[in-house]
């Protein structure tokens, strides 16, 4: 056992529990896992008071669930000239401490970890966290995501697709490991990234059979029409593990050029054209959505096409009919197409 000295004056470890002196380790363990669910900072977020309350309990705990510090404690007290010490605990050490609350943690999907001090969960804290998440005792968190779309894709809707940092639910088979070999389901992409497993015979493609993808998944959103930067797409029980899952938050922002300009819900802003498609007129694109330049349009005059500003908005365009503006806007758009996979 390892052991390290009281350095702050501590609450007696029945009190902290709630225990009679004479309480038997069972009453000890129901007393410990009811109070530090209670106490637990994923159930009072942002309370202080709630994790430091839940610190004492598992220091009390680790105490009272072990014979020979329970008995040192019982003759000394917290009177370091007792020489009465508080155990500290390796990584085993803590599995059995857990597994002796009644806590169910897969162990075989967490790490190894080092020996905490006096604060006991200045490192083990968030990992506890993660594992009761994992074994469904906490809610799991939201996973919050940026998706950038031109404003063509936000006025037309559009399906992208967006990297989701894990730990999160696996999409493809929505965390039950189960999907048929080389199965594809709408709004996933099952490739198995580096942090994740093969998946055995029968399983999850995805996640190999374990319902959760360790490193990042991509998962395909379907946008929709009119959307704005203010558009907020849930996805729900495709975030963080845990009991229910967590969801997916997708936060929208519409792309438009720095010459663009809002204002309420029309975007205004300059469309080079070369002198040619001006006089014969034009079908050109303007970052996704379709201009029709009619035939003799002239330097200055202002096209609108209707509905397709930001939601519900007008594309309010001024001419701007020159040879190397012109030529500019067309490579750009060229070169678009390519980086998307398109032809030129």
């Amino acid at each position: 056992m390892y052991h390290r000295p009281v350095t702050a004056p501590k609450r007696d470890p029945y009190e902290v529990l709630g225990v009679p002196r004479d309480a038997d380790l069972e009453t000890i363990k129901r007393a410990y896992r009811q109070e530090a669910m209670r106490w637990h900072p994923d159930r009072n977020p942002g309370d202080a008071a709630a994790e430091e309350r839940f610190k004492e309990l598992s220091e009390a705990y680790a105490v009272l669930r072990d014979p020979e510090a329970r008995a040192r404690y019982d003759r000394y007290g917290h009177e370091p000239a007792g020489g009465f010490t508080t155990p500290t605990y390796t990584a085993e050490q803590w599995r059995e401490v857990f597994t002796e609350a009644g806590v169910p943690v897969d162990w075989s999907r967490v790490g190894s970890f080092g020996t905490t001090g006096n604060a006991i969960f200045d490192a083990l804290f968030g990992m506890v966290t993660g594992m009761l998440r994992g074994s469904g005792l906490l809610p799991g968190e939201t996973r919050e995501v940026r998706l950038g779309l031109t404003l063509g894709e936000a006025v037309n809707g559009a399906t992208r697709r967006v990297r989701v940092p894990g730990p999160s639910v696996c999409a493809l088979c929505r965390g039950t490991g189960r999907a048929a070999l080389g199965a594809a389901a709408d709004g996933v992409a099952a490739q198995t990234g580096p942090f994740d497993v093969a998946a055995p015979a029968g399983a999850c493609p995805a996640c190999g059979g374990v319902g959760v993808r360790r490193g990042t998944a991509l998962v395909d959103v379907t946008v929709p029409r009119g959307a704005t930067s203010n558009t907020k797409l849930r996805l729900r029980g495709l975030g963080g593990p845990g009991s229910p899952p967590g969801d997916l938050l997708v936060d929208v922002e519409v792309e438009l050029p720095p010459t663009a300009r809002v204002q309420g819900k029309d975007v205004h802003d300059t469309l080079p054209l070369l002198p040619w498609q001006a006089a014969a007129g034009a079908r050109v694109d303007y970052e996704g959505v379709t201009v029709e330049v009619p035939p003799g349009s002239k330097d200055g005059r202002e096209l609108v096409v209707a509905g397709a500003g930001l939601g519900g908005g007008d594309l309010r365009l001024t001419l701007n009919v020159d040879l190397v503006a012109g030529a500019v806007r067309a490579a750009r758009g060229w070169l678009r197409k390519l980086a998307s996979g398109g032809t030129a």
